[in-house]
This record gives structure tokens, C-alpha cells and sequence, in this order.
């Protein structure tokens, strides 16, 4: 039998070996003076052992606290390296192709958000502005990830890296769970397009261009961008619109979806017209189908109109047959001689409206004028003020009893003045824009419906808190609930008091205190978010 080794030695003192085996050993040890000294000294270390481990005196301080690593942490720089890959990933693949073809179609890059918007508002064709949207809104979702880890993980390598582990897989299935791309004929002028006369395209037509013109028959609907587009053939789907001038002489089967500078229609629309321009002209041999949505500054609809026409506008003429109805918000309206309205139609506006011999209405003009600002010598205004007053100190008295911490913190973020109203306008202007981005992609709809809701809710509450502030200024600070209910009463009553005032001098004033409220509320999320909670210290004993 050879010399024993400490495992076999340990296994035999804690009489952890079989009983043959551990004769064996019994026997050996008594005859090797070598083993037997192995022995003891384990059996006396182990009891050194057992009587440290019994001691009650606890560990010393600096073996207590925690270890506190210096540098930067490899799970910081892993994230941060894989965030830059990504920017610069979504930068080469989406937005400078998409600027690209921005310059191609004649647009300059101060146009670039207003056509990011409506697009995809309203252009189904274009799938790498939704991957885009798709990508921004789980951009935002990791960034509200981040910031609930940030407070209740404290250790930054493991931070790090659950964050790129985070991103790698969302990026993973981002990719592999893209939208297919709408099936479409996608062309550029160079710098001008033309369908000629006598040809057909079978499919969606997206076209680029300073000047485009349709004269053949698209089979489909016509996602148009450039100068100045004319349709002169024939359309037999829908026809989109993104340019300075639309002009329609020919036939589109469907509807007029239209945010340009000028739209002129002389040819037939089968359906709807819906616009967003500076001025709108129907011409007499024009025939539109449907209705007319329309907010434009100048109007002129002298063709036939098969339904109803609603317009905001401020100079309005009619002159052709409508066979519905007509609502008309404007300044002023012109009723032509060949007017002939078989509906209601209702009109509000500053001036009357201009009626030539001639016209029919087969009901009589309902005419409401509109008056600038508020009418001061009627009580109902008054009463309607106190109304919102009291909706108001409602409002911030289930506030104030159900949040009391959270409130406390917002009127202690209001009494900064300056950084409150910076964070106000941030916060205004971002969060809705954030939350209509998220909302376009089917998987952070019900994410940003919240956001926008609670951004709303916020708009509301921000009045709370700088009335609160006021009634603190004036009184003092408040010693108990029942004092800074008193005090947000009274800030309320002045809030309102000042609103009235004439001249647009109210809706300034209203302007301040929304950013001021609103920079208030978000600086006291912020504290929220970065308050880390205490740990008591923990004292490490035998």
C-alpha cells in the first residue's frame, strides 16, 4: 500500500470511507510513521478549525464592506460598442438612403421630419420608414429598461452585459421578424418622369421626381413625390400626393389623399378628397364622386360634388352642385349663381356670407358668427371659468391624498424655475411625437397609447403644482395637508384669474405654466428614477 494523500486522509477523519477500506487505513497509519504524522496534523488543523469557526468576535470592517471596483467596467464598454453598431447600422441602411431619395425627388433636407411624418401617416408603400419606426420605438422600450435596472441593479458588469445581451436579442428578432415589403413600381426621375400615353403598369406606382406625369393607366394606387404632378390618364386605385402642385385632369377611381401647396382638379373622382393645402380649386367640367374633407386657405369648388363637403378655410367659394351637405368654418364665404345645394348647409365664420342671385339651397344658410376671444359681458363665461377652477383643486386634491410623496417632490421640482420650464418644453413638444412613432408600429401600439394618455394626464396636472407654488409664495410654506389644500386653492384661483386676460396676454400666461407644471412633474420622475433605495449595512459574523 503506498503513502495516503490528504483527500483519502480527510475522507477517513470525517468517516466518510467504508469500514474495509478504512481498516485498511487504520492498519497502515500504525505502521507508517509518515501517514501517521499526516494524520495528526489534519485532525489538529480541523479542530483549529471548528474552535475559529465558534468564535463570536465579527469579521473586521474591511473585510465586511464591499469591494469597490475602479475603471471602466467591460460590460459598459460591450453595450456602448454595440449601440454605435446599431446607430451606425440604422444611419447607412435607412436614413441616408431615405435622404437620398429625398434630394432625388427635389426636396431639401429642411423638408425632411414633415415628410418623415406624413408618410408614414399616410404611404403604406414605404417599408424602411416602418422598420425605422419599428426600430426607434424598441429603442425607446430599452432605454425605460435601462433606467428601471439602473435603479434596482447596482452592479454595472452585470448591467452591462443583461443590457447587451438585451439588444443583441431584440436586434436578432428584429431582423428576422421584419415586414415585408408592399409589392410596387418604384421609379426616379432623372430629374423628370412620364408614364406615356397607351401604357399600363399592373402594380403600385411610387414615383420620384422634380416633375411627374401620368399619362397612361396605372392599375393601382399612385404614391406621387416631387415639383409639380399631373394625372392625366387614368388611375384605378387611390392617388397620394407629397409635392408643391397636384393638378388631376384625367380619371382616378378611387380617392385624393393630398398634402401639397396647390391642388387643381379638372378631371372625374370616384370617391373621396381629402386635402391639406394652400389652395384648393374644383373646376366646372370637374366631377368628385364622394366628399370633400378639406383645410386649405383659399378654396374654389365650382364642379359637381356627389356627397358633402367639410372645409376649415379662410376664403371659401361655392359655384357647382353639391348633392349632400356643407359645413364651412372660415372667415369669409362667397355663394356663386350657380350654386346648388340639395342638403343643410351651415356656415361660422367672422363675416356673412355673400349669396348672388341665383343660387339654390334647398334649405336656408344657418349662419353662426364666430367672435375673437372670449365674450367678457356674458355670465356664462364666468360661470364656465369657476367650473374649471373647481374641476381643477379637485383634480389635485385626489392628487395630492392618493400621491402625497410624488406631489411633494413636484412642487419642490417647481420652485426651480428655469430648469422646470427647459424640461416643460422638452417634454412637451417630444413626448407626443415619441408616442405617435411608437403607436404607427403594431407592437408598441398599446405602449405608446399609454405614453400619450399619461402625457395628458400631465398636461392637466401641471397647473397643480405651479398653483401650489403660488399659494406657498403668498402664505408660506404649508405645515400640514389641510394648509396646502388651502394654499393649492388659492394658487388655482389666481391661475385662472390670470388666463383671463385679453390680448393674447392669457394664452401666454397659460403657455408658461403648462411648461412650468410639465418640467416639474418630469424632473420629479427623474428623482424618482435615480433615487436609489437604502440598504442597511450588512455586518458579516461567524
Amino acid at each position: 500500500m503506498n503513502h495516503l494523500d490528504e483527500m483519502t486522509a480527510f475522507l477517513y477523519l470525517d468517516s466518510q470511507l467504508e469500514s474495509a477500506q478504512a481498516s485498511e487505513i487504520s492498519s497502515h497509519a500504525q505502521s507508517c510513521s509518515e501517514c501517521r504524522a499526516l494524520l495528526e496534523s489534519l485532525k489538529k488543523e480541523t479542530l483549529w478549525l471548528e474552535q475559529s469557526l465558534r468564535e463570536k468576535d465579527p469579521v473586521p470592517a474591511q473585510f465586511a464592506a464591499p469591494v469597490r471596483h475602479l475603471g471602466f467596467r467591460w460590460g459598459w464598454i460591450t453595450a456602448l460598442g454595440m449601440a454605435a453598431a446599431g446607430i451606425l447600422t440604422v444611419w447607412n441602411g435607412m436614413i441616408e438612403p431615405f435622404e437620398r431619395q429625398l434630394n432625388q425627388a427635389g426636396f431639401s433636407g429642411g423638408n425632411l421630419m414633415t415628410m418623415l411624418f406624413f408618410s408614414g401617416a399616410f404611404w403604406k408603400g414605404w417599408s424602411s420608414v416602418l422598420s425605422f419606426l419599428e426600430f426607434f420605438s424598441l429603442a425607446v422600450f430599452l432605454m425605460l429598461v435601462f433606467a428601471l435596472l439602473q435603479r434596482y441593479w447596482r452592479h454595472g458588469a452585470a448591467l452591462g452585459m443583461v443590457l447587451a445581451t438585451i439588444s443583441l436579442f431584440s436586434l436578432l428578432l428584429f431582423f428576422l421578424s421584419a415586414p415585408a415589403a408592399h409589392a410596387g413600381e418604384v421609379v426616379h426621375g432623372k430629374p423628370n418622369y412620364t408614364l406615356p400615353s397607351g401604357q399600363t403598369v399592373n402594380t403600385d406606382l411610387f414615383v420620384f421626381g422634380d416633375f411627374d406625369r401620368i399619362d397612361g393607366t396605372v392599375n393601382g394606387d399612385v404614391f406621387a413625390w416631387g415639383n409639380e404632378v399631373q394625372i392625366n390618364g387614368h388611375v384605378t386605385g387611390d392617388v397620394f400626393a407629397f409635392s408643391r402642385e397636384l393638378t388631376v385632369n384625367g380619371t382616378v377611381d378611387g380617392n385624393i389623399r393630398n398634402y401639397t401647396q396647390t391642388l387643381n382638379i379638372n378631371g372625374t373622382v370616384g370617391k373621396n378628397v381629402l386635402a391639406g393645402c394652400q389652395d384648393f380649386e374644383v373646376n366646372p367640367k370637374a366631377q368628385i364622386g364622394g366628399s370633400i374633407t378639406l383645410g386649405s386657405a383659399n378654396a374654389m369648388i365650382s364642379g359637381t360634388v356627389g356627397r358633402d363637403i367639410m372645409a376649415a378655410v379662410d376664403a371659401a367659394t361655392i359655384n357647382g352642385p353639391v348633392a349632400g351637405s356643407i359645413k364651412i368654418h372660415g372667415d369669409r364665404l362667397h355663394i356663386g349663381s350657380k350654386a346648388d345645394v340639395h342638403g343643410p348647409f351651415t356656415y361660422k365664420g367672422i363675416h356673412k356670407a355673400i349669396v348672388d342671385p341665383g343660387a339654390t339651397l334647398s334649405s336656408p344658410l344657418v349662419f353662426t358668427q364666430s367672435k375673437q376671444g372670449p365674450n367678457y359681458a356674458s355670465w356664462k363665461y364666468y360661470w364656465h371659468r369657476i367650473e374649471f377652477w373647481a374641476a381643477a383643486f379637485l383634480f389635485g386634491l385626489v392628487f395630492l391624498l392618493l400621491a402625497p410623496r410624488f406631489f411633494a417632490s413636484g412642487l419642490h421640482s417647481s420652485k426651480r424655475y428655469l430648469p422646470s420650464f427647459g424640461f416643460g418644453i422638452l417634454f412637451l413638444i417630444a413626448t407626443p411625437i415619441v408616442a405617435i412613432l411608437i403607436s404607427i408600429t403594431f407592437v408598441g401600439l398599446a405602449l405608446g397609447i399609454t405614453t400619450l394618455l399619461l402625457w395628458l394626464i400631465a398636461v392637466y396636472a401641471a397647473q397643480t403644482f405651479v398653483g401650489s407654488w403660488i399659494g406657498e409664495a403668498l402664505l408660506g410654506p404649508a405645515a400640514g395637508t389641510g394648509s396646502l389644500i388651502g394654499r393649492l386653492a388659492l394658487g388655482l384661483a389666481i391661475l385662472h384669474g390670470l388666463e383671463m386676460i385679453p390680448y393674447h396676454v392669457g394664452i401666454i400666461i397659460h403657455f408658461i405654466i403648462l411648461c412650468w407644471g410639465l418640467g416639474a412633474i418630469a424632473m420629479a420622475i427623474f428623482g424618482y428614477l435615480r433615487r436609489s433605495p437604502s440598504v442597511p449595512p450588512v455586518v458579516a459574523s461567524a
